[in-house]
């Protein structure tokens, strides 16, 4: 009788890299919803981080947002009174002098690739993830309600950290979320790791980069969503 089957087989559909003159030149841009307030507390921006060291030694452009360093007010529902209210450039940038959202769709909005790198909430993404969630609905209404569709050929994955089992809930959310805006779905999205129920968070990095799962699933993360961007960019969808 064979032996059973134990988890997930490693090294199975492995996506190789392009070829470097492929992905020269294709932008990155990487978000991190972590509320941690030093730099390299955050394992999810950690993770991040190393992405985008890897895209860039492709010869990818790479550019980083931490959302948590930016003055973002929270959506005010403008499109629960009126669709049409609900507008680009978004009503509380004009409304609020010292509102940064601007950044954040001029970054996403001048990207290839967007990778946004979250850690788990009470089994759901952070609260500086759900506000850019909010303040990004006037970008998919400007096609759902005025027929401008503003993101094309434009490739979106997900890094997902924590200590309860949620990454499924999380990535359903927001690769739903990615899918309205116009946003493709790579063949592999998402890179995720959870930890152990003592929530020890001390040990989380070294584990992280111990696991070979996580590594091998943000390694063929960064492949696959460089190959999808190539052939977005290289024709038509």
């Amino acid at each position: 009788m064979p032996a059973p089957l134990i988890g997930r087989k490693f090294g199975i559909g492995t996506i190789l890299p392009l070829a470097p003159e492929k992905t020269r030149g294709i932008r990155i841009l990487g978000i991190s919803g972590s509320s941690r307030q030093q730099a390299g507390m955050s394992k999810s921006e950690r993770l991040l981080q190393t992405a985008l060291e890897q895209y860039a030694s492709y010869g990818c452009t790479t550019s980083f947002l931490r959302l948590k360093d930016l003055k973002i007010y929270d959506c005010e529902g403008n499109y629960s009174e009126n669709p049409a209210y609900c507008t680009y450039p978004c009503q509380s940038t004009l409304k609020y002098a010292d509102d940064e959202m601007q950044t954040v769709y001029d970054a996403v909005l001048g990207t290839d690739i967007l990778i946004l790198a979250t850690p788990i909430r009470w089994n759901n993404h952070s609260a500086l993830v759900q506000k850019f969630v909010e303040r990004m609905n006037c970008i998919e209404n400007q096609y759902s309600w005025f027929g401008n569709r503003m993101i094309q050929k434009k490739v979106a994955g997900l890094i997902i950290i924590g200590h309860v089992d949620g990454i499924q809930h999380v990535a359903g959310n927001l690769l739903n979320f990615f899918a309205w805006l116009g946003f493709h779905i790579p063949d592999v999205s998402i890179a995720s790791w959870v930890g152990e129920n003592d929530e020890d968070t001390t040990r989380d990095w070294e584990q992280i980069q111990q696991n070979k799962y996580t590594q091998e699933d943000l390694q063929n993360l960064i492949h696959s969503s460089l190959h999808l961007a190539y052939r977005l960019k290289m024709g038509p969808v």
